[in-house]
């Protein structure tokens, strides 16, 4: 008698066809939340917007969600969202930077196999390969979060980026967590869980402990406001499933055929004829009846987005411990090996990202994830990265505004911030009909300068520079930047 539990039996050996079938079905997954992960960006920072490139990314978001294996729609979706990316630059938001760099590899990794064999991948091929690229990736956010966190601003609880995220959550006013105790919990509790995180990832063993931990964490993220990125997560870790995912969790909706019952319905609903234009119709309803102005409707809007966060990810931790319940062996978790040099190429676009704060290259969507860091000059706070790494002088003297007969720098100027001057020069340049004046040089000894319109503002630099190196206000010496 064979008393073992049925996903165990069932997952114990995989012919070749049932090993591409999971592939398959993994990447219909990854797709799914992807998509999903575009339309909640879009939500979360446009609202319901149908005049720019992002309502195609909306189109071809749907599109996908109604049948996420297709190899086509899925690559559609993903020229969509990098032109749009492409034409944001340089003002885009880490993980839409992130999205950019995935979607931009794998559609060069798809061209180029598509240029070589001759025949466009399959759905489980294509997995199979960016899978690994998918999973380093999302290693090394946490990785570069938990080092920039390493700096005195986000352990000091008066000004740490931790404070007013922890008190969006909805339980952030219970008696019991007021005083600074929460807050000093919640900076040591970040920081061991972005560093914890990439360990129990990495390593075969761990990976399901990895992934509830994830959950728990991203939705926790979510319900305090940073949904965009919680969903791209979800997304990514897909990647760390084990690769006979779907044959255990067919082995389990087997003993319970309610599960069976309801994934056939909501097929069904998504291949109807009727669900693109419903679909459709719905965003296009959405955006005739609500504004982008905070009010009732846009906040109902956000808790709602939350609330979906926090609900995917109850149901991705179930979904683990499900997979636990018959036993994961090491050898069913993919390599995170990279075998591709499109793949590397990114990763390594990626971690020149992510040190360019301390190089003093750029500071805006470099993966330091409401950190508190600071690497200007004479405010480099980071505890174990000397600042004699910055080798590029653009951190070196900001300026202040002084006046200006434009709106948006006038607003600055009332701030109290300061401006790293190549990010003044590039407003300038993006806008010849201002009028300016700055201080530059310390305080005390600052000179004034005026820039009118027609005067030499600054050199020329490439267009290339202007898309891809922003740098964000220099906040003032007893502030922090979030």
């Amino acid at each position: 008698m064979n008393l073992r539990h049925p996903v165990e039996v069932q997952a114990q050996r995989q012919t070749p066809l049932e090993q591409r079938s999971d592939s398959t079905w993994l990447f219909g997954a990854f797709a799914l939340l992807f998509a999903i992960s575009l339309i909640l960006h879009q939500l979360w920072w446009g609202g319901f917007e149908v005049r720019s490139p992002h309502f195609v990314v909306i189109l071809a978001a749907f599109w996908t969600i109604l049948r996420p294996t297709s190899v086509v729609r899925f690559l559609m979706m993903l020229a969509t969202e990098v032109v749009a990316v492409t034409l944001d630059m340089p003002d885009v938001g880490s993980h839409t930077l992130l999205a950019l760099v995935s979607g931009g590899c794998m559609l060069m990794w798809t061209a180029w196999t598509t240029l070589r064999t001759h025949r466009l991948p399959g759905g489980g091929v294509l997995f199979e390969r960016v899978a690994p690229f998918l999973a380093v990736q999302l290693l090394l956010v946490y990785l570069v979060a938990a080092v920039a966190k390493m700096n005195t601003g986000f352990f000091d609880p008066g000004i740490s980026c931790a404070a007013p995220i922890a008190g969006r959550l909805p339980w952030s006013n219970l008696p019991l967590l007021s005083g600074s105790w929460s807050v000093v919990a919640s900076i040591w509790g970040t920081v061991i869980i972005e560093v914890t995180l990439p360990t129990l990832l990495a390593v075969r063993r761990t990976r399901l402990v990895g992934l509830v931990l994830g959950g728990v964490f991203h939705a926790v993220l979510g319900l305090a406001g940073n949904v965009p990125f919680s969903a791209f997560a979800l997304a990514l870790l897909v990647a760390f499933l084990p690769s006979d995912t779907p044959t255990r969790l067919r082995a389990l909706a087997a003993t319970h055929p309610g599960l069976s019952r309801w994934a056939g319905g909501a097929r069904s609903m998504s291949r109807s004829r009727a669900a693109f234009p419903v679909a459709v119709g719905a965003w296009l309803a959405g955006a005739a009846i609500l504004t982008n102005e905070r009010g009732p409707q846009s906040t109902l809007l956000s808790h709602g987005m939350g609330l979906f966060t926090l609900a995917a990810f109850a149901g991705g931790i179930v979904l683990v411990l499900g997979l636990a319940r018959g036993g994961v062996p090491g050898d069913s978790f993919r390599s995170l090996r990279i075998r591709h040099q499109v793949f590397v190429a990114g990763i390594a676009l990626l971690v020149l990202n992510s040190v360019s704060p301390y190089v003093g290259l750029k500071t805006d969507s470099s993966l330091t994830m409401f950190s508190n860091l600071r690497t200007e000059a004479d405010q480099w706070n980071h505890l174990f990265i000397p600042e004699d790494v910055r080798i590029f002088p653009y951190l070196d003297h900001p300026v202040r505004i002084v006046s200006s007969d434009d709106p948006a720098l006038e607003a600055m100027r009332s701030g109290d911030a300061r401006f790293v001057p190549y990010e003044l020069e590039r407003y300038l340049r993006s806008h010849p009909d201002t009028t300016v004046t700055y201080a530059k040089g310390d305080a005390g000894a600052e000179t004034l300068v005026t820039a009118r319109p027609g005067t030499d503002r600054a050199p020329l630099t490439t267009r290339l520079l202007d898309k891809i190196a922003k740098f964000q206000p220099v906040p003032p010496t007893e502030g922090g930047r979030c």
